[in-house]
C-alpha cells in the first residue's frame, strides 16, 4: 500500500512540475513585431535642435505608427497631412531585423528619404496593458536625440500621433510641417 501512495505522489508530483514549466515557457514567449504598432508617446531624453529636413522632434511627431512585415520590410506610417512629405510604401526604404526583445529598424539608404528614420532600440520591454501589448524602448534618433518611445500593437488611426514631450518633461510640439 505504502508503494501504491508513494507512486501516486510522484505521478501528481510529476504533473505539477509539468505544469508549472509550461506556464513558465508560455510567459517567455516573444511578442510577434509583425503587424501594426500605434506610436503613442516620444519622450525625448536629449533633443538636438536643427538637422535635415528638419529636427528630430519636428519628424517624429508626423510618425503615427510603424508597420512591421513578415518578410522584414517596416514601413513608418505618417499621420494625416494635407500634403505628405513622401509615400512611405513608394519604395522599401526600411528593413526590421531581430524580435521584440532585440530588433532595429535599417533604413537602406540614409539620405531617401531626407531624413535617417533607422532606429536601434534598447531597453526593450513588452507587457500587456488593458488587453493589448504595449512595448517601450529607448533609442538614438537620426539627428542626435535620444528618446524613450511607447508603441501599442494595434491598428494605426492616422489621425493619431505621438505625444511628445521634451527632456525637461514638459509637452513639445513642433507644428513644422503644419500648411499653414
Amino acid at each position: 500500500m505504502k508503494k501504491l501512495v508513494l507512486l501516486s505522489a510522484l505521478v501528481f508530483g510529476l504533473v505539477f512540475y509539468s505544469c508549472s514549466s509550461d506556464d513558465d515557457n508560455g510567459a517567455e514567449n516573444t511578442v510577434s513585431l509583425v503587424g501594426e504598432w500605434r506610436l503613442t508617446n516620444v519622450d525625448f531624453i536629449t533633443m538636438k535642435e536643427g538637422g535635415r529636413p528638419a529636427s528630430d522632434a519636428c519628424i517624429v511627431e508626423l510618425v503615427a505608427g510603424y508597420e512591421f512585415r513578415a518578410d522584414n520590410k517596416v514601413y513608418f506610417i505618417l499621420g494625416e497631412m494635407d500634403r505628405p512629405l513622401f509615400d512611405p510604401y513608394a519604395e522599401d526604404y526600411w528593413t526590421w531585423e531581430g524580435d521584440s526583445k532585440d530588433f532595429e529598424i535599417v533604413q537602406t539608404n540614409p539620405m531617401s528619404p531626407p531624413y535617417n528614420f533607422g532606429l536601434n532600440p534598447t531597453n526593450i520591454k513588452t507587457k500587456q496593458v488593458e488587453g493589448k501589448v504595449t512595448m517601450t524602448f529607448q533609442s538614438k534618433m537620426g539627428n542626435g536625440s535620444e528618446a524613450n518611445f511607447t508603441l501599442v500593437k494595434e491598428a494605426i488611426d492616422k489621425t493619431e500621433t505621438p505625444v511628445l514631450t521634451d527632456p525637461d518633461g514638459e509637452d513639445f510640439y513642433c507644428g513644422f510641417f503644419d500648411p499653414k
